[in-house]
């Protein structure tokens, strides 16, 4: 039997705007604009960010020279 459970953490904007160094507006407009951006998913009227997922988006921005 499978019992794999998920850890996967989620971050709010506000945790992912201070790990992108920029404020929790500016990420907002960002999305709004449909500039480059972390995946996201939305629950409810929540839109999270997996932790993982920003973790290596910021990675691979990092390694091509892409600002963020």
């Amino acid at each position: 039997m499978n019992t794999q459970t998920n850890t996967e953490r989620y971050l709010t904007y506000e945790q992912a705007a201070s790990l992108l160094c920029m404020s929790t507006g500016g990420l907002r407009n960002r999305m709004c604009r449909g500039e480059p951006m972390p995946p996201s998913v939305k629950i409810g009227r929540r839109r999270l960010f997996p932790e993982s997922a920003l973790h290596t988006w910021l990675a691979e921005r990092r390694e091509s020279g892409e600002e963020i």
